[in-house]
C-alpha cells in the first residue's frame, strides 16, 4: 500500500526514524528500506520503503510474515493491504505530522548531559 505525504516538518528519513522505524541498506537491491517490529520476535514486522515526489515523500509499506527464501517461488511471504497496514499509514501520518519543527540553532542555555555535570 502506499500513500504521498505532502508538507513535511523535516526530512522523511528522520521522521520515520522517529516514528519507530529502523535503516536497513539491502546490499543485493541497493535500497534503504526501514522495519518496525509487531512483536518481540524478527517477524512479522512492517517494512517501509521511503521514496521523494515533487513536494513531499511517497510511503510504501507492507507487512513481512516470514523470513524470505529465495528458492523457487515468492521471496517472502508479506501482506501489502488490509486495516493492519491502514492503521499503521495513519499512525506513521499522523507521526509526520506532529513532530516538531527541526531547531535551526542551539539556545544557549541549553546544555548538553557533560555540561550540566561540570557546569
Amino acid at each position: 500500500m502506499k500513500i504521498v505525504l505532502q508538507n513535511l516538518k523535516d526530512n522523511a528519513r528522520t521522521l520515520i526514524r522517529r516514528a519507530g522505524y529502523s535503516e536497513h541498506y539491502d546490499n543485493r537491491s541497493q535500497q534503504t528500506s526501514y522495519a518496525r517490529r509487531l512483536g518481540t520476535g524478527i517477524f512479522p514486522k512492517f517494512h517501509v520503503y521511503l521514496a521523494e515526489q515533487s513536494g513531499g515523500v511517497e510511503v510504501s509499506i507492507h507487512i513481512d510474515q516470514k523470513q524470505p527464501s529465495y528458492g523457487v517461488g515468492h521471496m517472502h511471504s508479506g501482506d501489502y493491504d488490509g486495516p493492519l497496514i491502514e492503521r499503521e499509514l495513519e499512525r506513521i501520518k499522523q507521526s509526520f505530522d506532529n513532530a516538531p519543527a527541526p531547531e535551526t540553532e542551539e539556545p544557549e542555555q541549553k546544555k548538553r548531559f557533560f555540561g550540566k555535570l561540570f557546569g
